[in-house]
């Protein structure tokens, strides 16, 4: 606690103790659910409070069958959901945490075909575009009866306290939002007529569950949007609210899910900075005498000190690090915060299977999500003798459980530093943070005793000569061959030998380069975005209907943005037919003719790569038992990469 006075101090919210000031603020889990909390929600909730939580809010709850539970949303339609909240309470509460149940409705901010949504007004966001029914006074009676029915339940289940969602442009906040809201009624027009919705549901909750139960809202403190709701109306708007429902507490965020912007500002991915609205809740807290509640993006524990240190918040709210690692506070409160497992914003296994339909989980922490399957790692009966072939993201995570299980671990590595194409990945603009998680698995490696060997290529006689028990061959990809007729030797590059030229001032890159991506992730956008800002004049191509195609939504809108303010061209559907003349001519695979055509002095292929598995061959022959991982496997992202090392070092 030395080293976190503020963090780790407890708190009150209304009658509840609050053991210290971290919050695991309230966020969908993906997890498969019949509308209840099931044992895989309740592991991850419980591991969350095994980990030192002081408060944990719940994935938001919808109220009412006009919010239909999509994505593994909970449903408090009925008393249904009460055994499974009563479950959940318990397994959380039995470690000193608080729980609190979150209420929402989603609006619009959803797709829900054929149900129709609801709203204030019949408008459409962006991501979804379905058009909204406006509400009647009579349905906007039932959703205040909804909430507050809803609360009642999370109460009877023995939840601690109730969060109302009024914020991220669901639906209170398109009441209160005069983008959203174009009534002419007496829950529209002016600021008072905007807020009544929400001050009668926080009015209908507080009447219901009494004056004991902590009831705090979760807001907006700006929407990021022109023409919406920005600091200074909120900062009105929420003291309305306080009152309205004798609040306990306020949580500040920023944003709207609505606008593809804002909803990329308030949920930032890697290449922005963390805590970018710290004044809006300050703003706010200077507003009301209740305590702030702020979260976006505090992604460490010395961040969070800092934040409350300066008075910006009460309690620093933090989902995405504590998705990354659950423990924590414990970690911060015994004075080893370096053993946090860093969360850095990629976005890929958090946001990522959560738009894929998916459990979310964590691309640096791959039990997030598997609490039961992914225990900590058992020792070994019989310690063995093991050999890691590889130093990129698979073969770390590998080695290092392998090596926590008791074995007697030895890492090879051919580069002359650990992390693979990771130590690629960290160079272009904006993705510096890659470095910090090469860096934390690399001080695991050490802390568990790993024997490392860089610059050191693994060859057949030094497997013969370490005569492991057991091998892991986490050797990687190798370049795809790309060939286009009529392009003369030094204009096509690899993707990984662009990133090196411009990192280290190389000279290959001409003035126009032209980046043809077949992979439409990451790598070739940040490339795109470097080089432009560097002064290359940048066109990205891609056969696909447009550029980061297979991209979470936040990275995506990202790197949009930021490439075309940068002043990358994109061609979509297309595809590098052949040079001719000092120009690249395209074929567009959707018309399947000759479509453009575009001068280059470079030409920078990414591709997917091939995997690098020739030593398996002589594992094989040796007679040393072993399994292929990651990209040597079948080439992937490090998300399935450091699974799979995870997996094959816990097999070991």
């Amino acid at each position: 606690m030395a080293g976190f006075p503020h963090l780790m101090a407890p708190i009150r919210l209304g009658t509840c103790e609050i053991m210290n000031r971290v919050v695991l603020t309230g966020h969908g889990t993906g997890m498969p659910t019949d509308g209840t909390p099931n044992d895989q929600m309740i592991a991850y909730y419980e591991e969350r409070a095994k980990g030192g939580a002081g408060l944990i809010m719940l994935g938001s709850q919808q109220v009412h069958p006009s919010s239909p539970g999509i994505t593994g949303l909970l449903c408090n339609y009925d008393d249904r959901i009460i055994p499974g909240l009563s479950r959940l309470a318990r397994a959380v509460q039995r470690h000193g945490t608080k729980v609190f149940g979150y209420l929402s409705h989603m609006g619009f901010a959803t797709s829900a075909r054929p149900v129709p949504l609801w709203s204030a007004s019949p408008g459409y966001e962006e991501k979804y575009g379905e058009v909204a029914h406006e509400m009647t006074a009579a349905e906007i009676a039932e959703l205040v009866e909804a909430h507050a029915a809803a609360a009642a339940r999370c109460v009877a289940a023995g939840l601690d306290g109730i969060e109302v969602h009024c914020g991220h442009g669901l639906l209170v906040q398109q009441f209160l939002s005069p983008l959203t809201n174009r009534r002419g009624d007496g829950y529209g027009g002016s600021r008072e007529g905007r807020a009544r919705f929400a001050m009668e549901i926080l009015a209908a909750v507080r009447d219901r569950i009494g004056p004991e139960v902590p009831l705090g809202i979760r807001c907006s403190g700006d929407e990021l949007v022109p023409g919406g709701l920005e600091a200074g109306e909120m900062a009105e708007i929420v003291p309305m609210l306080v009152a309205a429902g004798a609040l306990d507490y306020v949580d500040v965020s920023a944003g709207t899910d609505g606008n593809l912007v804002s909803n990329m500002l308030h949920e930032p991915p890697m290449g922005l900075p963390p805590g970018p609205f710290r004044s809006v809740a300050r703003a706010i807290k200077a507003r009301v005498d209740v305590p702030v509640i702020h979260g976006t993006r505090i992604h460490t524990a010395e961040f969070a000190e800092e934040m409350l240190a300066a008075g910006d918040a009460d309690m620093a709210g933090m989902a995405r690090a504590l998705i990354a690692d659950p423990h924590l506070p414990r970690k911060a409160r015994e004075g080893t915060p370096e053993r946090i497992v860093p969360c850095i914003a990629c976005e890929q296994a958090c946001f990522g299977r959560l738009y894929r339909g998916r459990a979310i989980s964590c691309l640096g922490n791959p039990a997030t999500g598997r609490e039961a399957a992914l225990a900590a790692p058992v020792p070994a009966a019989s310690p063995k003798a093991i050999l890691v072939i590889g130093g990129g993201p698979a073969g770390m995570e590998a080695a290092i459980t392998a090596a926590a299980r008791g074995h007697r671990v030895t890492l090879v590595e051919a580069a002359a530093a650990l992390g693979g194409r990771l130590e690629l990945a960290r160079r272009p603009v904006g993705r510096s943070e890659w470095a910090r998680l090469t860096g934390f698995k690399a001080a695991e490696l050490a802390r568990t005793g790993v024997a490392i060997r860089t610059g050191t290529m693994a060859d057949r006689a030094l497997i013969a000569a370490a005569a492991p028990d057991r091998a892991i061959l986490a050797t990687g990809a190798l370049p795809r061959p790309y060939a286009l007729p009529g392009a003369a030797g030094d204009l096509i590059l690899t993707l990984d030998e662009a990133v090196a030229d411009w990192s280290e001032g190389g000279g290959r890159l001409g003035r126009r380069v032209l980046v043809h991506d077949e992979m439409n992730r990451a790598p070739a956008l940040a490339l795109a975005l470097s080089l432009a800002q560097s002064g290359h004049e940048v066109t990205l191509s891609t056969a696909a209907f447009h550029a980061g195609q297979n991209l979470e939504i936040q990275n995506l809108t990202y790197f949009q943005r930021e490439c075309l303010a940068a002043g990358v061209r994109f061609l979509p559907t297309v595809t590098p037919l052949r040079a001719e003349d000092g120009d690249v001519v395209f074929h567009n695979v959707m018309t399947r003719t000759e479509t453009a055509r575009l001068a280059a002095d470079s030409l920078v292929a990414a591709l997917p790569g091939l995997p690098r598995n020739g030593l398996a061959a002589d594992l094989a022959a040796l007679g040393i038992p072993f399994e292929v991982i990651g990209d040597a496997y079948a080439p992937r992202d490090a998300e399935a990469a450091i699974l799979e090392g995870h997996e094959a070092g816990a097999r070991a």
